[in-house]
């Protein structure tokens, strides 16, 4: 039964040898590697002997490839392709954000932001846990004060503090019974004072407004 032996390959020298090809010298492969051209003579014929075959012929216009050298180029091609994605993929790995973050959102935010963000976290941050807690904008800033939950969605208010991105702004609509007398395009806040108003329950953000 014949003996077989375990090659070693250094991916150094398989980095070498295919920049040496490219190259067509091994003057010019030691320049764009920025090594010493006597070590990519090394590593090459360190190949070589690993192999057992002559993989590169030499002479005074550069480097050729033998048959050998050739069946070895495109499998080392492969070799160090497969190494780079590998490496792209890991550090992305170790990279990307994990852990569960939860978020505090309105009720009638949530109808319309939940499933876009859910997909989004989804796609973009898969080891992100999303856990998202609906309420009315008082309680939910309270909540966020109090640590409960890691960012919010909130309608701003006077009485709002923290760090804030606006994400959308949203006009309030006065509806009026019919029969009333029109108002202007616009009312101040403060005028409403003196209507009577049916507003949402306490700690919703539009009844604190007026």
């Amino acid at each position: 039964m014949p003996r077989l032996e375990l090659v070693i390959v250094d991916i150094r020298q398989l980095r070498y040898f295919v920049g040496v090809v490219e190259a067509g010298s091994f003057t010019k492969a030691a320049a764009t590697l920025n090594v010493a051209q006597s070590a990519l003579s090394l590593h090459v014929r360190q190949l070589e002997e690993g192999f057992g075959t002559q993989l590169l012929v030499r002479d005074r216009t550069g480097v050729s490839v033998t048959v050998s050298g050739d069946k070895l180029l495109g499998r080392a091609r492969n070799i160090l392709k497969e190494i780079q994605i590998t490496e792209a993929e890991l550090t992305n790995s170790v990279a990307a954000p994990s852990g569960e973050v939860t978020i505090g959102i309105p009720s009638g935010a949530a109808r319309v932001l939940s499933g876009p963000l859910l997909e989004s976290v989804r796609s973009e941050l898969p080891r992100i846990s999303l856990k998202m807690i609906e309420g009315m904008t008082g309680p939910l800033e309270e909540w966020m004060a109090a640590g409960r939950f890691n960012l919010a969605v909130l309608y701003r208010t006077a009485e709002s503090v923290g760090r804030m991105t606006v994400l959308a702004r949203e006009e309030l609509c006065l509806v009026v019974p019919r029969g009333k007398p029109p108002f202007e395009d616009s009312i101040p806040l403060a005028d409403l004072h003196a209507f009577p108003l049916a507003v949402p329950m306490r700690n919703n953000n539009v009844r604190r407004s007026v």
